[in-house]
């Protein structure tokens, strides 16, 4: 496919809290033939291009970025019991008279963030560099998933091959009642680092201000909007930093972040690329079925939904007009909201399920991304596919580690742990990324116990360990590696967390604490952590795999 692209980037220097939206002239023509008429194209701020590896460097001179990391949940002092104390009558007010407003490039429609492009009409593709040409490699083309696949723009349901970001997908929404009183960082879009396109970095994020009883009553409402889909939603336990999830702060005001007016505010997430988004439901007092609707619009924004005319629409812009009581997604092609001379949506989707970019399909644009609900009974599966057990390395020799995760539904995710002679963890980090390759670089002589561990949303948790030799090996274990191979319960010797018993959607009881919702990264050879406690707040979703 011949194009004539213009490639610049929008504001390059003032966007810093998402990935530099690319914006790219397109003379692609309705049937993929060079033409005039056709609407440039925006890169989705949520895609992040690979790596060639992660790099740990063992050495005592090594970059800050580079040092070994074990990425744990550091402990909220505030736990979900303890809401009662922190429930107040009143709304807050704005605490910040100079408030922080969006980096440029970027724009505000209602509760939605955009880049600017988008409201000349530019269609937000993943990777605007790549998705210009034909990709024979493509896992599934508009032909087969689209009601008009001749309506569809290149680019527009591609995606990116890497493993996880399959189609259909399961996934986990995570809401947040309990604040963060460290605050969130600016910088990306990361919902385990409490990363946040829209944060006030290092702005406390206060706690949700409507009481234990009325969380609960939200947080079930919100499950029974996504109950058609494989989309669980939890509230009690914040998910391991392993697993891809969508984080809503529900309560708090405006103002604790850098968006404008709003009862909410969220990316807009084509196609859910980043599937570690973080939103925001600034609500506290309302009745529980609007703090609800606001909970689910927002969170359909990172799934790629735009705000709509359909009244009885959790997507619908605004609630004034909109049907009283609990509201759900729409089940027909509706308008999308329109400013005078300009849009927000994603129009290639659009097109795709309604045939017209200014109309959006609720249910079938999140059946295009979701699997149906229903449990998930396929285990995923992680090898390291080098370096092979039992190798042995000269000391000062580089170690390049490659995984191979794996499972029937995308949504999943990996790390890579590092254990010594003695069972003390080194490494215990997440590949965000999803590189796939780990490069070790100066590790003292001794014995290693190299774990892969994968994780999907039904919480199987698989590992895979090898043990290598570097040096003389002196400090070496000699039973280390006798644990290597497949550890499908998830508690291999690899000192990893452990799973739950395998099961998907089932009740979970409402008790237990809260993990804090912070970085809890530390450098060098901390102690060996304790097994976390995971995932007693599951809301019991049916699942069925479609």
């Amino acid at each position: 496919m011949a194009l004539a692209v213009s490639a610049k980037l929008a504001n390059p220097t003032t966007i810093p809290l998402f990935s530099a939206a690319v914006v790219l002239a397109l003379t692609v023509g309705p049937s993929g033939v060079a033409g005039a008429g056709t609407p440039t194209v925006v890169q989705n701020p949520s895609f992040r291009p690979a790596p060639d590896s992660v790099v740990i460097d063992f050495r005592a001179d090594a970059p800050l970025q580079h040092r070994p990391r074990i990425d744990r949940d550091a402990i909220n002092p505030v736990r979900f019991s303890d809401l009662g104390a922190h429930q107040r009558d009143e709304a807050p007010g704005d605490p910040s008279p100079a408030r922080a407003s969006l980096p440029a490039g970027l724009a505000q429609v209602g509760g939605m963030v955009v880049p600017e492009a988008m409201l000349d009409g530019a269609v937000m593709v993943p990777d605007a560099s790549l998705d210009l040409a034909a990709r024979p490699d493509r896992q599934a083309g508009p032909e087969e998933i689209c009601a008009y696949p001749d309506e569809v723009p290149p680019g527009v349901y591609d995606y990116d091959y890497r493993p996880g970001q399959e189609i259909p997908r399961f996934h986990t929404v995570y809401l947040n009642f309990l604040g963060a009183p460290d605050g969130l960082m600016s910088g990306g879009e990361n919902s385990a680092e409490n990363q946040s396109g829209i944060a006030r970095t290092g702005h406390p994020y206060p706690v949700y201000g409507g009481g234990e009883e009325r969380a609960v009553a939200v947080a079930q409402a919100v499950a029974n909007d996504f109950e058609d889909w494989a989309v669980r939603v939890v509230y009690l336990e914040r998910p391991p930093k392993v697993l891809p999830y969508t984080m809503v702060m529900v309560g708090g005001h405006y103002s604790d972040t850098t968006a404008g007016p709003s009862g909410g505010v969220a990316p807009l997430d084509c196609e859910d690329f980043g599937q570690r988004n973080v939103c925001y439901a600034f609500q506290n007092q309302a009745p529980t079925s609007t703090q609800a609707n606001v909970v689910s619009q927002e969170i359909g924004h990172t799934l790629g939904l735009g705000h709509t005319e359909a009244s009885d629409s959790v997507m619908a812009f605004g609630y004034v007009t909109t049907q009283p009581g609990d509201l759900g997604f729409n089940d027909s092609c509706a308008p999308t909201y329109q400013v005078p001379g300009q849009s927000a949506a994603c129009i290639g989707v659009n097109k795709c399920h309604c045939g017209v970019g200014e109309q959006q399909h609720d249910k079938r644009t999140l059946s295009t991304s979701f699997a149906a609900a229903g449990p998930d009974l396929v285990e995923p599966t992680i090898m390291l596919g080098s370096p092979p057990d039992g190798a042995h390395f000269e000391e000062g020799e580089e170690i390049r580690v490659e995984l191979e995760p794996w499972d029937d539904v995308g949504g999943y995710g990996w790390k890579l742990i590092v254990e010594d002679a003695e069972g003390e963890v080194l490494v215990d980090q997440v590949d965000y990324d999803r590189a796939l390759v780990f490069d070790l670089v100066g590790l003292p002589p001794g014995v290693y116990t190299l774990t892969g561990l994968i994780q999907d949303h039904a919480d199987h948790v698989v590992t895979h360990s090898i043990t290598v030799t570097v040096g003389d090996g002196a400090a070496a274990d000699e039973t280390g590696g006798d644990e290597a191979g497949q550890d499908e319960s998830g508690s291999g010797g690899s000192g990893a967390d452990t799973g739950s018993d395998g099961t998907a959607g089932d009740d979970a009881g409402l008790g237990g604490d809260m993990l804090d919702d912070g970085c809890g990264c530390t450098s060098g050879r901390p102690p060996r952590p304790l097994a976390m406690l995971w995932w007693l707040g599951l809301l019991g979703l049916r699942r069925r795999r479609r």
